[in-house]
């Protein structure tokens, strides 16, 4: 849900760049890096790759000495130092020590495939059996279609689980109350049923904005978040963004469910969340996400849901993402950005709650346990068996998409 700033530091530029999530660099940070990074530069420019080598593990070397804090903050920089490794390895022709420093880079967390593949600085390994092995696995992390191809098939026989998937009535009262408080009539339009669901998604996507850094409020219904949103100027995470949007919809009659889109990897803690709206003209979901005012095409313009989506970059087949889509009206999304990267990230499994409804995550004194079905690939999972207890709510598995996506009444 936090949006990560990459730091490259590429060979192929060969200028080194760092960045860190919360700005200012630490003095301690600031002194080696501006010392090192000028040191490094001047042999880069003279073609000196030995003596480059020799001043990056001198500046690796510092940094391990430094504290805790900076450490932490500037983690992301060593993956990126040991891949800059490889590249002067290999313009010094030493392929062997080349290949173990991109290995050294991959096991901290490098994990750039489409770079690597590119990287004209590492041509001289390319024929090399063990720069395969190691590419091979740069790939299975971060070719992330290839990732998703690999995942195996959903099995449309699962009966492990029957939890019903429901929706809440637009004749609830605080989705009256709710509808008529933020004219939503008005909002929604006068067009056709495809219209009325894009126009509140545009309408969801400017009532907050998105804080991917943020706490979750006490309170997590769309009235409340717009409120405190509101109040103390703030902005929410995108799962609170698509719950303001699921109860929009829902109170103008729509079906809508919150999905969480989770990544293979269990120690990747970026996930995002969306929204599925059905669609009673086109008799199926539609991908819907107010945090970047998103929805997608094939090329024919047909709205897809998130099987399709997830179906059609497996397949490698053509995606279309709306012209306006955008993260809190200041940055563009591409479809390579937000299709092919990010979300073929976090496609690999799915989950939602089975009720649809307001304050379905708001916490309280005996309220009964959520319950949250999860659809898995292949034979992966996260969770001990068939179903998992955790604090707050009750976990399903299922590999079953067509009881994950059934229509709303079935």
């Amino acid at each position: 849900m936090r949006k990560i700033i990459a730091i490259i530091l590429s060979i192929g530029c060969m200028t080194f760049v760092a960045y860190s999530q919360t700005g200012g660099a630490t003095d301690e940070f600031e002194q080696s890096y501006k010392i090192a990074n000028q040191l490094i530069n001047e042999s880069l420019a003279k073609k000196d790759y030995k003596m480059a080598e020799i001043q990056t593990i001198g500046f690796i070397n510092q940094f391990k000495k430094m504290s805790a804090r900076t450490q932490t903050k500037y983690a992301v920089l060593i993956p990126n130092h040991y891949y800059n490794l490889s590249c002067m390895a290999a313009l010094g022709g030493n392929k062997s020590k080349a290949i173990l420093y991109l290995d050294s880079a991959f096991q901290h967390g490098y994990y750039n495939y489409r770079h690597t593949l590119a990287d004209d600085d590492l041509n001289s390994l390319r024929g090399e059996q063990q720069f395969k092995v190691v590419l091979q696995k740069i790939r299975e992390k971060g070719d992330l279609v290839y990732v998703l191809q690999q995942s195996g098939n959903y099995n449309n026989k699962d009966s492990r689980t029957s939890v019903a998937f429901t929706y809440q009535s637009a004749k609830a009262p605080e989705l009256v109350k709710f509808r008529k408080q933020y004219k939503l009539d008005s909002v929604s339009g006068n067009g056709d049923e495809i219209s009325k669901i894009k126009n509140l998604l545009l309408w969801a996507h400017h009532a907050v904005r998105h804080d991917g850094s943020s706490d979750n409020p006490v309170k997590r219904n769309a009235a409340d978040l717009i409120e405190i949103c509101k109040k103390e100027n703030r902005g929410v995470n995108c799962r609170m963004m698509a719950t303001v949007l699921r109860d929009a919809c829902q109170a103008m009659g729509f079906k809508a469910r919150v999905v969480t889109c989770m990544p293979k990897d269990t120690a990747d803690l970026d996930c995002h969340v969306i929204n599925v709206v059905w669609s009673e003209k086109l008799n199926k979901w539609l991908w819907m996400d107010p945090t970047f005012n998103a929805y997608v095409s094939d090329d024919k313009g047909t709205l897809l849901n998130i099987e399709e989506v997830r179906n059609k970059l497996v397949r490698g087949e053509a995606l279309v993402l709306n012209d306006d889509a955008n993260w809190n009206d200041k940055e563009k999304k591409t479809k390579e950005d937000y299709l092919d990267y990010y979300m073929s990230k976090n496609l690999y499994w799915l989950n939602c709650y089975a009720r649809s409804e307001w304050n379905i995550e708001t916490a309280g004194d005996g309220k009964p346990l959520a319950e949250v079905v999860n659809l898995y690939p292949g034979k992966f999972t996260t969770i001990t068996g068939d179903k998992e207890k955790g604090k707050t709510r009750l976990s399903y598995a299922t590999n079953n998409a067509a009881y994950f996506w059934a229509k709303p009444g079935q």
